[in-house]
């Protein structure tokens, strides 16, 4: 995937640009917030993550600053954190260093992405497969194509990004006719996508551009762990995510804000219909009724947070 920081508002999206075009400024609050001793703690870890590796599209400055005082708000009660199952304190503690791992991390390509001779034509084969690929998907959803086909098209991770290439072209080339019309992806730009593609298989190819004898430069694996990095970030943030949960209730984005958020999130309080329907006044020496609007009710209370804690996915030990 290639090398992407984007400024977004409340998770993904946005306008994405391409870590090699960033900015004197972009580049250096990234260096004022890397953390090469950080990078070396987690190294290991992000290596070691089972399952699939998100792409790393975010702004990292502003993940750290989320994080930050994501851990700063739940730690401020790490009496009550510390009895929640399956919790570890520390790794909690240590997310804002992962957030500079990151930022560390992302400079990584960014260097590899310059130092690269293919830098430029590398992005450009990457753009071009993600939008055959999202092509790809919708026609698919309109049973234009099937979602086998668009499956075997490509594969997973960074290293067969010339094969992605190729197999999205065979797609579109064979389903030509009953496409016309109905894909904005034109012959043109499946030509185009043939052309880098050749070319850089190219240059993978040439002698110096792979390390122990591999044909993989050193930009797929900076980009891999990279985004391996980010994977383990969103990964223990959620459980971050999940003490606020049990700590702060709905107000959790408040004080544990996604690592995208450029604003608290503000709630608009909707009442119930009991909090809506109208009050009877008191009569002087009349006490209400256990359980009503007004008192204390403990059970209700804790019935409520047993609830929040089943819904955030939290385990319950056994005893």
């Amino acid at each position: 995937m290639p090398a992407i920081l984007t400024g977004m508002a409340g998770g993904q999206g946005g306008a994405p640009h391409a870590t090699a075009g960033l900015g004197p400024d972009d580049i250096a609050e990234l260096e004022a917030l890397g953390s090469e001793p950080g990078y070396d703690v987690f190294l290991s870890a992000a290596r070691a993550l089972d399952g699939p590796v998100d792409e790393c599209r975010c702004n990292i400055a502003l993940a750290f600053h989320n994080t930050k005082r994501g851990v700063d708000s739940v730690l401020a009660r790490e009496a009550d954190v510390a009895t929640l199952p399956g919790v570890e304190l520390d790794e909690l503690r240590a997310l804002p260093l992962l957030a500079q791992a990151l930022a560390f991390a992302a400079l990584r390509v960014q260097r590899d992405m310059r130092a690269s001779s293919f830098g430029s034509l590398f992005e450009r084969a990457q753009h071009l497969r993600r939008k055959l690929l999202k092509t790809a998907e919708a026609l698919a959803e309109a049973s234009f194509l099937t979602a086998a086909d668009v499956a075997a098209s490509h594969g997973e991770g960074h290293r067969d990004v010339v094969g992605d290439c190729l197999g999205l072209v065979a797609l579109f080339r064979e389903h030509e006719a009953k496409l016309a019309g109905r894909s904005p992806v034109t012959p043109e730009d499946v030509n185009e996508v043939e052309r880098v593609a050749e070319q850089l298989r190219a240059l993978l190819a040439a002698p110096g551009e792979g390390r122990d004898s591999s044909n993989s430069p050193l930009l797929f694996e900076a980009t891999e762990t990279r985004d391996r990095f980010w994977t383990l970030l969103t990964r223990r943030h959620d459980v971050l995510w999940r003490c606020g949960a049990w700590l702060f209730g709905r107000d959790v984005d408040m004080h544990v804000p996604p690592l995208q958020s450029h604003h608290p999130l503000v709630r608009a309080v909707v009442p119930t219909s009991i909090e809506r329907a109208p009050q009877q006044p008191q009569r002087r020496g009349e006490s209400r009724p256990q359980g009503t609007v007004g008192t204390y009710a403990p059970e209700s209370n804790v019935r409520s947070k047993v609830r929040f804690m089943v819904k955030v996915g939290f385990d319950f030990p056994s005893r």
